[in-house]
């Protein structure tokens, strides 16, 4: 069952995040290791800046709200993980996570707490057609 995390996941939490970070692509990030700031960052999610969905042991999407690069009173939801470890992979706990994470960015709209909401996309994540979610491709990012 899908939930939102509790203080009492933040264990898992991080350790399912590092499985994320270890399959990513993103080699500058595999030798970091700040576990005072991951809590300090779930605190935060867990207090409303943001959200974790999260199928117990299995897999996670979090997100984050934060100001808009134009507007420090116009607030975007943005992504920062969605993953589920390998054994549990085409099954459909990611699409229901997904589904969750757009059904909350959509109620956020709704209440105007939010203007718009993020999906990223990593070279190593499946190819989705987020298109047919509802999402429109706006940016590529680069890093060196």
């Amino acid at each position: 069952m899908i939930r939102t995390i509790t203080k009492y996941d933040k264990p898992k939490i991080i350790e399912i995040m590092k499985l994320f970070r270890s399959e990513s692509n993103a080699v500058e990030f595999k030798s970091i290791d700040n576990e005072p700031y991951w809590n300090m960052l779930l605190d935060s999610i867990i207090a409303g800046q943001g959200v974790c969905f999260y199928e117990e042991d299995i897999g996670i999407l979090m997100a984050v709200i934060t100001p808009s690069i134009w507007c420090n009173k116009t607030f975007t939801l943005h992504e920062i993980a969605w993953y589920v470890k390998p054994e549990y992979r085409n099954t459909s706990i990611g699409y229901r996570l997904l589904k969750r994470y757009i059904e909350y960015g959509k109620a956020l709209k709704e209440e105007k707490r939010i203007k718009f909401f993020i999906m990223g996309k990593m070279p190593s994540s499946p190819d989705i057609k987020y298109s047919k979610f509802g999402f429109r491709k706006i940016d590529e990012s680069w890093i060196q």
